[in-house]
């Protein structure tokens, strides 16, 4: 078996001390942090957030960005220091996702077994284990679909969200790093294993792995959300947005080829679909109609 040294957990971060330290709290407890190399790659954060770490855990590696790195570009600085250390293993890791005792470990077991293999965790809201927030993904026509694996099932994906997920050294040989001048900050994880997928590797979620996280909503609830409207669409114009165009439509690209022009309009469609309603209905309204909408697709 390769050795844990040659294991590196990756950690973006930017202006969250809070939350990064609650996160390298766990893998501390957990043993990971003793076990594995961690880096967190802090990109220009201004709360004291690499004073906090270095002070508190000196043994973690902090990477440094200006400010400009976004999620891809912390992710692919992470890997290209671990790659140039001899990585055998990344593991990325966001800050605001716990990993239960033993998760990461079963992620790198499963990954030893198999030198084509990805592998992610499935994550939870500490108030439902029922549902994943985040887990591996399938591709339905036009969208993507959150898949469930059952405890001591594994189960095949298309794609992974990049909140707890194990990736061999081989894959930054057949597809480089990830693209953080197309994808600067979402969708790069979905992307990335997608074409990881395409290009031979086999992308599996362990239900025994989990970790808990809670659900970022983003550009959820347009039609019912007390957020102004206009706000909104400003949110569209940063890469915060999970629907920040020249990323989105590299998304769509790389997941509907020729059926990307379909995919990328119409979900702006939609959104100015929910603008209307917003304009026309009262969001009471809003939220009852979604209320029975949700009551439609999963009955009790």
């Amino acid at each position: 078996m390769t050795p844990s040294s040659s294991i590196y957990i990756l950690i973006p971060v930017h202006n969250r001390r809070a939350t990064t330290l609650t996160c390298l709290d766990a893998l501390h407890r957990n043993g990971d942090m003793e076990q594995y190399r961690v880096v967190v790659i802090d990109d220009g954060s201004t709360d004291g957030t690499a004073e906090a770490i270095r002070s508190t855990y000196p043994a973690v590696t902090v990477l440094s960005g200006d400010g400009t790195l976004w999620w891809t570009g912390a992710i692919k600085q992470g890997m290209q220091y671990a790659y140039a250390k001899g990585a055998s293993h990344f593991v990325w890791l966001n800050d605001d996702t716990l990993p239960a005792e033993g998760a990461i470990s079963l992620l790198i077991a499963a990954c030893y077994k198999d030198a084509q293999k990805i592998v992610a965790a499935q994550c939870y809201s500490p108030t439902n284990y029922k549902i994943p927030t985040y887990s591996g993904q399938v591709k339905r026509f036009l969208s993507l679909q959150l898949l469930f694996v059952p405890e001591g099932k594994e189960k095949s994906c298309d794609c992974m969200s990049g909140n707890l997920v194990c990736l061999p050294r081989s894959v930054v040989d057949q597809i480089d790093y990830p693209p953080s001048h197309k994808l600067p900050q979402c969708l790069a994880d979905v992307v990335y294993t997608w074409e990881a997928k395409k290009a031979g590797y086999s992308l599996k979620v362990l239900g025994d792995a989990k970790a808990l996280c809670e659900f970022n909503s983003l550009e959820q609830n347009w039609s019912s959300s007390p957020m102004p409207i206009w706000h909104q669409w400003q949110r569209l114009t940063t890469p915060k947005s999970n629907l920040y165009p020249p990323a989105y439509w590299h998304y769509c690209i790389s997941f509907y080829g020729l059926l990307a022009p379909l995919a990328f309009t119409s979900i702006y469609f939609k959104l100015l679909l929910f603008t209307l309603a917003r304009w026309l209905l009262p969001i009471s309204h809003l939220k009852k109609l979604k209320d029975l909408k949700n009551q439609w697709v999963n009955p009790s």
